[in-house]
């Protein structure tokens, strides 16, 4: 007996098949498992690769946009870190201005935190998959 035994069909442009040839190659798929994949996204199923995430443009922008503003902050708070170290070391700085500067950095790293706790979940959630950009 046949593992799969319904078949669909569907119909495309040449390049349109071309392109899904390409996506299937590049992830190193049948075409029939390319679309497999797609259309259930459940995952493993014996010998089947793992699922495909599919990102579109608009949202890779915004991932990008999020991942620089996060940067943005890590990148000040280390800065903060930095300046702290270097008055203590040259004995310019007291406790008070000390403790200041600690709690700006400290505002900048919680100010990431929600973000960075969100993207955590996301990862966690799709982790067992593999990404890969489809799109033209």
């Amino acid at each position: 007996m046949d593992k799969y035994p319904r078949r669909i069909f569907v119909r495309m442009t040449d390049d349109g098949l071309a392109h899904a040839r390409t996506v299937a190659d590049s992830a190193n798929l049948t075409l029939s498992q390319l679309v497999r994949l797609l259309l259930d996204g459940a995952g493993a199923e014996g010998d089947m690769p793992p699922a495909l995430v599919v990102v579109d443009r608009a949202t890779a922008v915004k991932i990008s946009r999020e991942m620089r503003r996060w940067g943005h902050h890590y990148n000040q708070a280390v800065h903060a870190l930095n300046a702290i170290a270097y008055y203590l070391r040259s004995n310019d700085m007291d406790a008070p201005d000390v403790l200041e500067e600690l709690g700006r950095a400290s505002a900048k790293l919680e100010a990431m935190q929600p973000g960075v706790a969100k993207l955590r979940a996301e990862a966690e959630r799709i982790s067992d998959r593999t990404i890969a950009p489809l799109g033209r």
